[in-house]
């Protein structure tokens, strides 16, 4: 059997090429123009694929739209059903109507992520593929699928409610409310964040880091205010309020949140950094941003201990299960807090690899910075390729879709590298 898989996300490719190898022959690609190719060529040399798997979300032509392409294409020349490529979607978003529209495009199949390979061979089945024999024993089969009915149950259980989203300290919504109103002032500012000790102590040694630090230092609260800045400083609250919850009484579910909340910071100081050189003048929602964007995976992380108390975190069938849905995830809780849309959208597409040439400026910023994190140690390999697979990930710096888009030349980037790496561990102690 000849098959290709097609998804924007290099780890979820991985992840189906594993389940489906032993069905197969596999080829998987990260977009639908190389995808509808791949197919076309097939075709016109009477060795066509057998099976497609779409991603439903992915950037410029979606799962949705290569599906009716695909369709078209056949119907142009006149295959009868039994010859049409089989087409299975996947998505981690798995509502009704794109259950339906797919249904209706002509779709053979659909999958929620994570994928269970025990669903994915059924379905197999039930288009007419032979099982394979890989299969046939399979402990998957005997499981269900566990680690992906864990995923489901969490996320069943969120959308009943029976999941607590984090709720930001009376302290957060207080500056939000001065900066919304019609002369917010530093000494407002003031007489708020004084009644929090912990924090009035962690913006002054934040003024003082090589994040802000000045001329002179800043000896008390109103000095290092005056230094940040009311935007900053609701940022930074927001941020240390953030901090606190990468924290775990489970100590091995810590250390990782540890590890988390190290990448989360650096692509934060790279996004404020990358931001700076572009003149953006949301330098210190970008920062923000960078601490938000796999919050998603954090949560998952503390559900998951909390459910499944027995369960450890180097199992990596967990933890690629993780992956594959934290950025839906994380896009539903930042909208169930309120976040605005812009940093939704960056919870979910920050691993996207391709980009529309109108893309929003912050969603790229993001999507370097988190790359630049990991390129510089800052990585959460338990959720990523074993390090020997890319020894060295900035040697591909000059291929990604973000930094071209943003104008920034390698060259560029790599000084901002030497530039921010020390920033990030100086400054992290701040925190």
């Amino acid at each position: 059997m000849k098959i290709l898989i097609v998804d924007d996300e290099k780890i979820s490719r991985k992840i189906l090429v594993k389940k489906l190898e032993a069905a197969g022959e596999c080829v998987d690609v990260d977009n639908s123009k190389k995808a509808l190719e791949l197919f076309n060529k097939g075709v016109e040399e009477k060795k066509p694929f057998d099976l497609i798997s779409l991603d439903v979300s992915m950037p410029k032509m979606d799962g949705r739209q290569l599906l009716r392409a695909i369709r078209n294409k056949e119907k142009e020349l006149k295959l009868d059903r039994k010859n049409r490529v089989k087409i299975i979607m996947v998505t981690a978003r798995m509502n009704m109507s794109t259950i339906k529209e797919c249904i209706k495009l002509g779709c053979n199949g659909y999958l929620s992520k994570p994928v269970s390979k025990y669903q994915l061979m059924e379905n197999l089945e039930r288009m007419g593929f032979a099982k394979s024999k890989d299969d046939k024993n399979s402990d998957d089969k005997k499981n269900h699928g566990a680690k992906s009915q864990i995923m489901a149950q969490i996320i069943n259980r969120f959308y009943k409610g029976k999941i607590k989203l984090p709720i930001l300290p009376r302290i957060v919504n207080e500056v939000q409310e001065l900066m919304q109103g019609d002369d917010p002032s530093i000494e407002d500012l003031g007489k708020i964040v004084k009644k929090d000790i912990l924090i009035t102590s962690k913006l002054i040694s934040i003024a003082n880091s090589s994040l802000y630090k000045g001329v002179d230092m800043a000896e008390d609260l109103n000095a290092a205010l005056l230094r940040l800045g009311m935007k900053a400083t609701y940022g930074l609250i927001s941020t240390l309020v953030t901090k606190d919850l990468f924290k775990s009484d489970n100590k091995a579910l810590n250390d990782l949140m540890e590890k988390l909340w190290m990448h989360s910071f650096a692509c934060a100081c790279f996004g404020k950094r990358i931001a700076k050189e572009l003149k953006n003048k949301n330098v210190e929602t970008l920062f923000l941003m960078g601490i938000v964007h796999d919050i998603g995976k954090m949560l998952l992380l503390k559900a998951i201990s909390d459910m499944k108390p027995e369960e450890t975190f180097e199992d990596e069938e967990l933890l690629l299960a993780i992956h594959e849905i934290h950025t839906t995830f994380g896009a539903v809780v930042l909208k169930k807090m309120r976040f605005s849309q812009e940093f939704v959208k960056i919870a979910e597409f920050h691993h996207w690899n391709d980009f529309s040439k109108d893309e929003n400026q912050a969603l790229l910023i993001i999507h370097l910075a988190d790359f630049l994190a990991d390129g510089t140690g800052y990585g959460f390999s338990e959720f990523t390729e074993d390090k020997e697979d890319e020894p060295d990930e900035l040697k591909n710096l000059e291929h990604l879709a973000s930094l071209k888009q943003l104008g920034i030349d390698k060259d560029k980037a790599l000084e901002i590298v030497e530039e921010i790496k020390s920033v990030i561990q100086e400054s992290a102690k701040a925190f």
